[in-house]
């Protein structure tokens, strides 16, 4: 199989994207990308990330690949968790305090600065829906975070995902608990458990 048919195989069972990395780790030449990209096959998202031709690939793992400080948290790292019931129509990144990238200027991003101590605390990597690794905060610390922000919108989207999150992962109230005492919500992360459940 030549290098251009080995990209193009790569990419469909890569939810049609490839990275420079990637490229590297098959040992194909990065002219090949520029080869295809003239032919029409595949078009460059940013850089180091391409995509088919006419194909949208992962959207989340497009929106925050080169933005190494970005993770995905609040509302759209529950839905990644099976602990939303909706898609959620922007996209809730946390970033740390200094970040000052491109994520700034995306009106579909709400971001979130953190301390550096707080950056790294439930830090996951998750599968998005469209299949491709990406990082996010793990359950305890959305709904840690969810409480924090004191927004009178995520009421609803806090009652089901603490009766979910009772259901599946009673095992992980430790945890819970642990993280809200880090992040300053003890109190009210106790409330919700007494009220919700």
């Amino acid at each position: 199989m030549d290098y251009e048919s080995q990209v193009l195989e790569y990419m469909k069972y890569n939810s049609d994207s490839i990275t420079i990395e990637e490229i590297n780790a098959l040992n194909i030449p990065r002219i090949i990308l520029t080869r295809l990209i003239n032919k029409n096959l595949i078009e460059r998202v940013k850089k180091g990330l391409y995509v088919l031709k006419n194909s949208w690939g992962d959207e989340y793992f497009n929106l925050i690949y080169g933005n190494n400080c970005a993770i995905y948290s609040h509302l759209t790292s529950l839905y990644f968790n099976d602990l939303c019931e909706r898609v959620p129509m922007e996209y809730d990144v946390t970033v740390k305090q200094n970040y000052a990238g491109s994520l700034s200027h995306n009106k579909k991003v709400k971001l979130y600065y953190v301390s550096d101590e707080q950056y790294n605390l439930g830090l996951t990597q998750i599968k998005s829906p469209q299949g491709r690794i990406i990082k996010c905060y793990d359950v305890e610390r959305c709904l840690c975070d969810l409480i924090k922000c004191k927004n009178k919108i995520y009421l609803e989207y806090l009652k089901y995902a603490f009766n979910e999150y009772y259901k599946v992962q009673k095992n992980d109230v430790k945890k819970l608990y642990e993280y809200a005492k880090k992040l300053n919500v003890y109190d009210k992360v106790k409330e919700f458990m007494e009220i919700f459940i």
